[in-house]
């Protein structure tokens, strides 16, 4: 697992991908943030990825495993566990909008501080 310092560096090398005017107040979603620093997000993901609390998902296999489920079940189930899955999914966006928030909020704290 990579040291805090490098996944700092690795999270740097994202932020500074990121164009902001000096004068503006509104920042980009998290989203917008991961879709313009893509390849640097991915290389931080992939060093988390090292850790085993954090291995790599393989959303394809998940996505078959709930396919075999639902296929399985009667219909009104089959709907319930696809609630079960998007509402998941939103619970996960949910985090990292949060874990964003957080860290640019940690980070301008920072900023004025110097």
């Amino acid at each position: 697992m990579p040291i805090s310092e490098e996944l700092l560096e690795l999270a740097t090398r994202c932020a500074e991908k990121i164009e902001l005017d000096g004068r503006q107040r509104l920042l980009p979603s998290f989203s917008d943030i991961e879709d313009s620093a893509e390849e640097e997000y991915e290389r931080l993901l992939l060093a988390l990825h090292e850790d085993e609390l954090f291995a790599p998902v393989d959303v394809q296999r998940q996505e078959a495993l709930v396919a075999q489920i639902a296929a399985a079940l009667s219909e009104d189930m089959r709907t319930m566990i696809e609630e079960l899955v998007d509402n998941h999914s939103r619970e996960v966006w949910l985090q990292q909008e949060a874990a964003y928030h957080v860290g640019l909020a940690i980070g301008r704290r920072l900023a004025h501080r110097s």
